[in-house]
């Protein structure tokens, strides 16, 4: 499965790069005239939100880690089909888009095997790191709240969060009763490409036992997009683009579970069961200006793109899950909780080519179990100790199958400990990891890591509910299998992809700060981040004149080597050949939220919030630019609510990305203006909104420097939506 890597670099007009100095002031410097008609404080305490990600379970405004929470109406707000789709705009975070069916969420401009994706705790344990164009197993339709530790999460989930995590939680296996039925539902209509999903949510709680059952549904056309411009004959770039759809972009999507759960004082005991299906395509893209093949030659395309062509290619997604959880409290002499989780996953996808024939087949079976021990306060000490086993076994077959079956182990283990020094928080910890790959390639039978992770963290309450959060981290993250031994054709990046199987630890030394205010009228964070890191994973280009296998006479000649899918050198091959390598490099920005309420009387109550963040990243020797790095973003608007209404108006500039690696093309800038309009009724136990959101509504081209596929599938248009959402019982 193959699609044309394009050429082609689309002009718009960029934002002045002043915007970004203009703008700070006024998200951080709000005026005075904010103290004079001051209101009794309605904001929920940040004490009563627990963080599930974290070890200790501290609350939000306890924990020393970068952490983002999203819950509730702003949740609701965000929802989409993708998690990265949902997720896409919080600060720090961005989306690697590959089409509508595809969106894996990046933080501070790092993705893939670098972001750990859980559920509830757990390994999500799919394919999606693999290839950009994998799909999450994950349904943010069920998602009760979400966490993304910004930054490496290494301590309690091993080297593979080596730059973060994003944890979907949900009420499958609770700790806590919830007797009588409770019911939830969920529907919504998307205008853009005729889009509809639904999610229902049952739970029955008697005696000791909590009962539920849940299931999500999805589909949608093809995604409608802006046109470019310069498509419409003498129209410029400041003309109103025209509708256009993206080829293939349609989906369909579906997910069921049912869980069981026994509860006393003592703790609890439960199992859950779930199965998802997802069939989405590989957007074909339009054809990109300076692309060489002439299609109405007659001829057979160049690069036999005929045979691989990305028109009509499919991926067929399956998974089946089950989790159990075991909780006791006070389970031995010193000990204030012992806390086991298990997940076991049977995943696979195939790709499938127009004609319906099955390309490649993926599939990924994953035992993912941790137990953690929470010991009693020693002195102002309050840590855990725990242990995380994970079982990983890899298989591809068929065309494009670049990564040899893989047997992945990991035993993990580690310790957390928190110390109180008056309202000051002082969090040390320590983890070491066992990593073993085994491959079944002749060549190499074995790879063994020894990573380990120390972490210091200090959260200094420098007055009420103002917070100074300082952390330095050493994190070290072992090589993933395919960047041992991949060898063969990667079709989503049109690459011919070269493994190393020498390849070191990684290893990130990280300081993060901030400082915030949260709580009050005024609620605000600034902080920034610096990240350098010893031997840091990337594919740079060769420049050899060999065959993939090193074959072949050497022809160096100052052009990056291209294959063809054989693996024969061929200056007009279709596919670029890439060797991993290690290299140092730098990470760095910054983050700024900002919420002011502006009035609260008379039943209303209108709030103002802005953000701003930034992300470079680039080798230490030869100061390039890492790959797709999100662009300097800046947004605000306005929250309204009075009574039974609610209404939201937001803007984000996102500004033109130059800082690209090689071979990549500049992103142009693009601004997106959002709105939400809400309605909410309540009788008796229950209680049900109605909301109309308009998303794009400008309808300016977004192309995302994070996506493989920017330069041929574009974000969705203007777009919207109508839903309502209905919910019955405590």
């Amino acid at each position: 499965m193959t699609f044309s890597n394009p050429a082609a670099n689309r002009q718009r007009p960029a934002a002045r790069p002043h915007l970004l100095g203009l703008a700070l002031p006024l998200i951080l410097a709000l005026p005075a005239w904010a103290q004079s008609t001051e209101s009794p404080d309605a904001a929920t305490p940040l004490d009563d939100i627990v963080v599930h990600t974290s070890a200790l379970k501290h609350s939000a405004d306890q924990i020393t880690q970068p952490v983002q929470l999203l819950s509730g109406e702003a949740l609701e707000q965000r929802r989409s089909t993708t998690l990265g789709e949902t997720l896409d705009g919080l600060p720090g975070i961005s989306n690697a888009s590959f089409g509508a069916g595809v969106g894996r969420p990046v933080i501070r401009g790092q993705s893939g095997t670098r972001v750990q994706m859980l559920e509830n705790g757990q390994a999500v344990a799919d394919a999606s790191a693999l290839s950009a164009d994998h799909a999450v197993a994950s349904d943010p339709l069920l998602a009760e709240q979400i966490e993304i530790i910004k930054g490496p999460a290494t301590l309690i989930y091993g080297g593979g969060a080596s730059a973060g995590v994003v944890n979907v939680i949900d009420d499958r296996l609770p700790d806590r009763l919830r007797p009588g039925l409770t019911l939830s539902g969920a529907g919504r209509y998307n205008s853009n490409g005729d889009g509809r999903s639904t999610a229902l949510k049952a739970r029955y709680g008697s005696g000791h036992w909590q009962w539920g059952a849940q299931g999500t549904y999805q589909q949608a056309g093809d995604t409608e997009i802006p046109v470019p411009a310069h498509r419409h004959g003498d129209a410029t770039a400041h003309d109103d683009p025209a509708p256009g759809t993206l080829d293939n972009s349609h989906l369909r999507q579906h997910s069921q579970g049912a869980s069981l759960a026994w509860i006393n004082d003592r703790g609890m005991l439960g199992v859950a069961l779930s199965q998802r299906h997802h069939n989405y395509g590989i957007p074909s893209g339009e054809e990109p200006d300076g692309a060489h093949h002439d299609h109405d030659d007659g001829d057979a395309l160049d690069h036999d793109d005929h045979e691989h062509s990305h028109d009509g290619a499919r991926i067929d997604l399956h998974q089946k899950r089950i989790d159990a959880r075991g909780l006791l409290f006070d389970p031995l002499p010193g000990f204030d909780r012992l806390e086991a989780r298990l997940s076991h996953s049977q995943y696979h996808h195939e790709e499938l080519e127009p004609d319906g024939d099955i390309g490649t087949r993926f599939e990924v079976k994953e035992l993912d179990s941790r137990i953690e021990l929470a010991h009693a306060p020693l002195g102002d000490w309050v840590g855990v100790i725990g242990t995380q086993w994970q079982h990983r076994d890899f298989r591809a077959d068929g065309d494009e199958a670049f990564v040899p079956p893989t047997l992945t182990r990991n035993l993990g283990l580690f310790a957390v400990e928190s110390l109180a020094l008056g309202a000051h928080r002082l969090e040390l910890g320590a983890r070491v990891d066992r990593v073993t790959h085994d491959t079944e390639r002749s060549n190499t039978a074995r790879a063994d890591f020894t990573p380990t992770s120390l972490s210091a963290g200090l959260n200094a309450q420098l007055a009420p509910h103002l917070h100074l959060r300082l952390t330095a981290q050493r994190a070290q993250r072992a090589p993933a299998a395919q960047e041992l031994f991949a060898y063969g054709e990667h079709g989503a990046t049109q690459t011919f992809e070269r493994g190393d199987d020498s390849l070191k630890l990684e290893t990130a030394q990280t300081l993060d700060l901030s400082l915030s205010r949260d709580h009050g009228r005024w609620q605000w964070q600034i902080g920034g981040f610096y990240n350098r890191i010893n031997d840091y994973l990337l594919l740079r280009e060769v420049d050899q004149g060999l065959n993939a296998d090193g074959s072949g006479i050497p022809a160096a000649d100052g052009i990056a080597d291209r294959v063809d899918d054989a693996g024969q050198f061929s200056p007009n091959g279709a596919l670029l050949l890439l060797d991993i390598h290690q290299q140092d490099a730098r990470l760095y920005g910054f983050e700024a939220t900002t919420r002011l309420r502006l009035w609260q009387r008379n039943g209303w109550t209108v709030e103002a919030h802005g953000f701003a963040d930034s992300v470079r990243g680039r080798t230490e020797d030869t100061h390039e630019s890492l790959p797709r790095l999100t662009p300097v973003r800046i947004g605000g608007g306005v929250d309204a609510r009075y009574q039974r209404w609610s209404g939201a108006l937001r803007y984000t500039r996102a500004l033109r990305q130059t800082h690209t690696a090689a071979l990549e093309t500049p992103t142009p800038g693009y601004g997106l203006l959002a709105t939400d309009l809400g309605y909410t009724l309540s009788h008796g136990a229950t209680q049900t909104t109605l909301y109309l959101q308009g998303r794009n509504l400008l309808d300016d081209e977004q192309r995302l420097s994070t996506s493989v596929l920017k330069d041929v599938a574009p974000q969705p248009g203007r777009s919207i939506l109508v839903g309502v959402r209905v919910d019955f019982g405590e």
